[in-house]
């Protein structure tokens, strides 16, 4: 058996357990009447409301779901300014939205900012080059980071050019280069600064872009760059299938891959957590569908999400008009009725199997683990 590869950063109960006890909680905060904020505040911004995302990823997570944009971004930006700072984490992504197209984009990185929380950005990378051009975003971007608990994740999962157009459904494969140029930038910024926000690459390993090839030189670059963290992995099924499905995936993509592709990656992946880029690789066991035995959820202790759809969502991943039960209430700027969605979702009550298996639905890997650590201790 392989050693777990993860950095810290990827420690998800750790992470839990060290937020609510800096709350002066623990784990007996769960399902009680003591309100606690959660760890973070994920925020899927609506593209840019014409659009959900500028690309059309082979394996797109929510590639399955309704893709509603709502128009909500000033309610939230009011709302965060009522919080000061008791969220302290703010996730910058998307369940089907790509962040960097939303025009409020920079602004919510600057409220983020004001209170002392600390952002996470999941990108594809198309937009950093040009906005860096145009707003020089990429340099504002690194005034306003801290240090490197703040990052900027860019979901690169190609090497080559053409291949990464295929993958990404991408008519241009020119954009390819422009994202590695971005990634680049950030970086030349950030050593230029002598501090900053961390920036990670992320590579999902697709049967376009699993060549020997593709790896090397994704490789080559992370080091050229000198960016963080490099990780590869097999993505997981798409949301919104059905479990049996979802069996057959694991057997004949991610069991079959899962070796070949780890023996494949070997000359390229670390040796030590404190390389810089680590560079490594997540087995399929993290997101594993014969471990969703689960009934009761705890992830909204650890996470609360504004869909972009305009609503408060249990999850990330039911963050979409395809989950319309998950929801928690409108996106709304008043602090008490955002406290009263978090009461909500502590809901002892809320059976996974019922309420989101058996609607297709399942956790990403934080509430995956999260979920599994929770009822293997109580």
């Amino acid at each position: 058996m392989r050693k777990d590869p993860r950095p810290k950063e990827y420690m998800y109960w750790k992470q839990l357990m060290k937020h609510l006890k800096w709350n002066y909680r623990d784990e007996s905060t769960f399902f009680n009447t003591n309100f606690v904020y959660p760890r973070q505040l994920e925020i899927h911004l609506p593209g840019d409301h014409r659009r959900a995302c500028d690309l059309a990823c082979s394996h797109c997570a929510g590639r399955y779901f309704i893709k509603g944009l709502g128009r909500w971004e000033l309610d939230a930006l009011e709302l965060l300014n009522k919080l000061e700072g008791k969220v302290p984490y703010h996730i910058y992504g998307g369940a089907y939205t790509e962040p960097m197209l939303n025009p409020y984009f920079l602004t919510f990185l600057a409220t983020t900012k004001k209170y002392g929380n600390h952002f996470g950005i999941h990108t594809s990378g198309t937009q950093l080059l040009r906005l860096e051009k145009n707003q020089g975003w990429l340099t504002e971007l690194n005034e306003l980071s801290t240090d490197a608990t703040d990052y900027l994740s860019v979901s690169i999962d190609a090497g080559q050019s053409e291949d990464w157009a295929i993958n990404k459904g991408a008519k241009d494969e020119k954009i390819f280069y422009e994202i590695l140029k971005g990634v680049n930038k950030a970086a030349r910024i950030r050593d230029k600064a002598g501090k900053g926000h961390a920036i990670r690459l992320c590579y999902l390993i697709s049967d376009q872009c699993n060549t020997g090839q593709n790896f090397e030189s994704i490789s080559n670059f992370a080091k050229a760059a000198g960016v963080d963290s490099l990780r590869f992995s097999i993505p997981f099924a798409h949301y919104k299938r059905d479990f049996t499905d979802v069996r057959h995936y694991k057997k004949n993509v991610e069991d079959f891959n899962d070796d070949r592709y780890y023996e494949r990656l070997l000359p390229y992946l670390s040796n030590s957590k404190s390389d810089r880029p680590y560079i490594f690789y997540t087995g399929p066991e993290f997101t594993d569908i014969d471990k969703y035995t689960f009934t009761q959820c705890i992830y909204g202790y650890y996470q609360i999400t504004l869909g972009a759809d305009g609503y408060m969502y249990k999850c990330s991943t039911t963050a979409t008009p395809t989950a319309k039960h998950c929801r928690l209430g409108k996106i709304t700027k008043s602090l008490t009725l955002f406290r009263r969605a978090i009461m909500s979702n502590y809901n002892p009550d809320w059976d996974c199997r019922l309420m989101c298996f058996d609607e297709s639905l399942r956790c990403n890997r934080m509430g995956l683990e999260i979920n599994r650590r929770y009822s293997e201790n109580i």
